[in-house]
C-alpha cells in the first residue's frame, strides 16, 4: 500500500468508523441516563392521528447501538476487505478507492441521523406518564435526514481524495486485415459474477419476506412494498446478463430484456483497449455503472474488459469473456473505416 492509500485508509477509519461509533455510543449513553424519567412502554411509531406504536423503553438503545453500529461495521468491513474478495484476486488495482471514501462518508451521515432521531424520540417523552401523549416527531425525523446529507458531505471532504490507480491497457492482438467488401462480426455474453448474483438474490429475498410479513400483518403499506419488490425484481433481471455485439455498426451491449441498451457507433470510436477492472473499487458495485472518473459501462465482474474511448472523450467499458478478441475485431473495423481496407480484395 502506497502513502496516498495509507492516508486515505487512516482518514476512513477516523471519519467512517471511530467518529460514527463514538456518536452512536454517546447517544445511547444519554438515553440510558434518561431511563428513570421515560415512560414504559415508550412510543416508537407515529401515525396521522398521533402515537400508534409502543415498545419497551430500552428499544431506543438497541436501535442506536445495535442497528447503527451494525451498519457502520458492515460498511467498514466491505471497504477494508473488498480488495481481498476471491473475484478480485486477479485485479492489479490498488487496495483503496473512491467507493471506500463514499462508504466512510455514508457511515458518518447514517450515525448522525440515527443518533438525532433516537435522541429526539426519547427526549420528547421525558417526564411523560403515558407515552400516548408524546408530541409528533415528524420534524425531528426530517431534521435527521437533512443532517444525514450534511454529515455525509462533510465526511466526504474530511477524507483525502482517494488515489485513482488504474491498470494500464493491455496490448491488443495484431489488427485483423480487412478488405473493403469483407464482413466480420463478434458476439459475446457478459454475465454477472456469482458473488454479485448472490448479493442481489439475498437482497430480493429479504424484500420479499418483508413484503409477505407486512401483508400478513394487515398493514396498509404492503401494497407499496409489493410494487417495490416487482420493480426491483425486474431491474435485477436486466442487470445479470448482457449480449455484446461488435460489427460494422460499432459496439452494442443489450440486456436480455432489451433494456438497458448501449450503442457506440463505429464512427465515434477513437480508441479501443483491453483493461483489467474491479467493480467495487472503480465503479462501486455491479451492473450498469457510472464511475467517479466519468467512465460508464456494464461492469458485471472483475477482470478483463473491453474499453472504448469515443471521439468526444467519453469512455464506455463492458466486462465480457473474450474481450481481447472483441477488441481486435472492433479495432480492425475502426481502422478500415478511417484508413480504408488493410488488404486488397480478392
Amino acid at each position: 500500500m502506497n502513502d496516498d492509500a495509507r492516508r486515505s485508509r487512516t482518514a476512513f477509519l477516523w471519519v467512517g468508523v471511530i467518529a460514527p461509533l463514538g456518536i452512536l455510543i454517546l447517544a445511547a449513553a444519554t438515553i440510558i441516563a434518561w431511563m428513570p424519567v421515560l415512560p414504559d412502554p415508550i412510543a416508537t411509531h407515529w401515525g396521522t392521528d398521533g402515537v400508534d406504536g409502543f415498545s419497551p423503553k430500552w428499544v431506543y438503545v438497541v436501535v442506536t447501538v445495535g442497528i447503527g453500529a451494525a451498519v457502520v461495521v458492515l460498511d467498514a468491513a466491505l471497504a477494508l476487505t473488498a480488495h481481498r474478495f476471491p473475484q478480485n484476486s486477479s485485479s492489479t488495482i490498488g487496495p483503496w478507492s473512491s467507493t471506500a471514501r463514499f462508504l466512510g462518508a455514508v457511515n458518518l451521515g447514517v450515525a448522525v441521523m440515527i443518533a438525532v432521531i433516537a435522541l429526539a424520540g426519547a427526549g420528547i417523552q421525558r417526564g411523560l406518564a403515558d407515552a400516548a401523549d408524546a408530541p409528533d416527531i415528524g420534524g425531528w425525523v426530517a431534521l435527521g435526514f437533512g443532517l444525514l446529507i450534511a454529515a455525509a458531505v462533510l465526511g466526504w471532504f474530511l477524507q483525502p481524495q482517494s488515489p485513482l490507480v488504474s491498470a494500464e491497457p493491455e496490448p491488443l492482438d495484431p489488427s485483423i486485415p480487412l478488405g473493403s467488401s469483407e464482413r466480420v462480426v463478434w458476439f459475446g455474453t457478459a454475465t454477472m459474477a456469482r458473488s454479485g448474483v448472490i448479493v442481489l438474490v439475498v437482497a430480493l429475498a429479504v424484500l420479499v419476506i418483508t413484503t409477505v410479513f407486512v401483508a400478513a400483518s394487515g398493514r396498509g403499506a404492503w401494497g407499496m412494498l409489493a410494487a417495490l419488490t416487482v420493480v426491483m425484481t425486474l431491474v435485477t433481471g436486466t442487470m445479470i446478463v448482457f449480449r455484446v455485439r461488435v460489427n460494422s455498426e460499432g459496439l452494442r451491449a443489450r440486456s436480455l430484456f432489451g433494456w438497458p441498451s448501449n450503442h457506440v457507433p463505429l464512427d465515434r470510436i477513437a480508441q479501443v483497449d483491453v483493461v483489467q477492472l474491479d467493480p467495487f473499487r472503480e465503479f462501486g458495485g455491479w451492473g450498469w455503472r457510472l464511475a467517479v472518473d466519468g467512465r460508464r459501462g456494464i461492469v458485471l465482474r472483475a477482470g478483463e474488459a473491453l474499453q472504448v474511448t469515443q471521439t468526444n472523450g467519453r469512455v464506455f467499458v463492458v466486462t465480457v469473456d473474450g474481450a481481447s478478441d472483441a477488441a481486435a475485431v472492433l479495432d480492425a473495423l475502426r481502422i478500415r473505416a478511417v484508413d480504408g481496407p488493410t488488404r486488397g480484395d480478392s
